[in-house]
């Protein structure tokens, strides 16, 4: 089968996310041999990668394509033109990126069945930034949708998508997976670890909050270590402001993004990951860190219900103190029962987050997207 998908960041851009689960998705696919085109910006990509040039690699052809803005893609229109007239399925990723629309008229023009991934862009709290904007592009797209079948990640993003395209929209749900790493030799070290982009939509002013008024954590060895971009930079100095003004200075620190080995290393180590976003319709980091058996609290704006059923985490609201708790709660748990989360944690993203174990289940939803398009 060949398959086309558009990007806007694409791995290696530190991004995470969407940029990563797309070259999961394409690497499994190459390697299960399909033909696999991917269209993505060179926004982020390090200068030694060659823009606006065809490489091939272990996820199929990929360009990153230099624009005159990011926001102005015309050389994403242009290639992904080709790609698309070439494709068996074309797979848009991201709602609101003005290339997804161009895109979705040249499949409609080319009779080419249509796979788009929202990725959590319909949660309140994404669509609570630049709403006006959003709300005229769901009400453009909805003359268009007919002959879409949208994909889901969890069943409140199925919801979300039912909710703004109605109820005859065709949804399909895939949970999102990832090739696992191997697990790191593990060297216990004092600290709680956020790791992601600074964006307020993250919430992590709320788990700061959290961390200042626990008298425990501030009396105990342990840190909180906040990796990741600044890609609010607005927002990554309040959380540098809010640090200080709550007099956890020597408790935080912020290292900047990580990536590889040294990344993994990270999850490895640490005694808890928290996730306090305000929404997410997946979090590709709790995958990360449960594949190291690191345990993970995860804020119920995130669909990590399974943490708390598995036992390998927590699953709360993201007000302070209720995040204080479930923290404090792993601070003060005997090494035993601890460890018992840690093998929980691997155990779980082994054998539900594997995509390697799982190849054809997307392949059979582009099948789904083929039959669709011809009914």
């Amino acid at each position: 089968m060949k398959i086309a998908l558009s990007a806007d960041w694409f791995y290696p851009a530190p991004v995470g996310g969407a940029a990563t689960t797309i070259y999961w998705l394409a690497k499994t696919l190459t390697t299960a041999g399909h033909d696999v085109t991917v269209v993505a910006t060179s926004q982020d990509i390090p200068s030694s990668i060659p823009h606006n040039r065809w490489l091939v690699r272990d996820c199929g052809r990929v360009i990153y394509t230099g624009n005159p803005h990011f926001y102005v893609p015309l050389r994403h229109i242009w290639y992904g033109w080709r790609a698309i007239r070439q494709a068996d399925v074309v797979h848009l990723n991201s709602l609101f990126y003005p290339a997804s629309f161009a895109w979705l008229i040249c499949c409609r023009l080319l009779r080419k069945p249509i796979v788009w991934s929202p990725h959590g862009e319909l949660s309140p709290a994404a669509l609570a930034f630049r709403p006006r904007l959003k709300q005229f592009l769901l009400t453009l797209f909805r003359w268009f949708n007919s002959d879409v079948l949208f994909h889901a990640a969890s069943a409140e993003e199925r919801n979300q998508i039912r909710q703004h395209f109605g109820p005859d929209a065709r949804i399909g749900e895939i949970r999102t997976m990832m090739e696992l790493p191997m697990p790191i030799v593990r060297v216990a070290r004092p600290y709680l670890l956020y790791i992601g982009r600074m964006h307020p939509i993250k919430g992590i002013d709320r788990l700061l909050e959290a961390l200042s008024a626990s008298t425990l954590f501030r009396g105990s060895e342990y840190s909180l270590l906040i990796a990741g971009s600044d890609s609010d930079k607005m927002y990554a100095w309040t959380l540098r402001e809010l640090v200080r003004m709550l007099g956890i200075s020597a408790k935080v620190s912020f290292i900047g993004v990580v990536q590889g080995e040294q990344k993994e290393q990270l999850y490895a180590d640490a005694h808890l990951l928290i996730l306090p976003s305000h929404a997410e319709n997946f979090g590709n980091v709790v995958i990360e860190s449960l594949a190291q058996g690191t345990p993970v609290v995860a804020s119920t704006n995130t669909p990590w219900q399974i943490l708390e059923e598995e036992q390998a985490g927590r699953w709360v609201q993201n007000e302070p103190d209720l995040l204080r708790q479930a923290i404090e709660s792993f601070l003060t748990m005997p090494p035993s029962h601890y460890e018992l989360y840690r093998e929980r944690a691997l155990q779980l993203a082994r054998r539900d987050y594997d995509i390697t174990a799982n190849p054809t289940r997307w392949v059979d939803f582009y099948e789904t997207a083929r039959n669709l398009s011809t009914t």
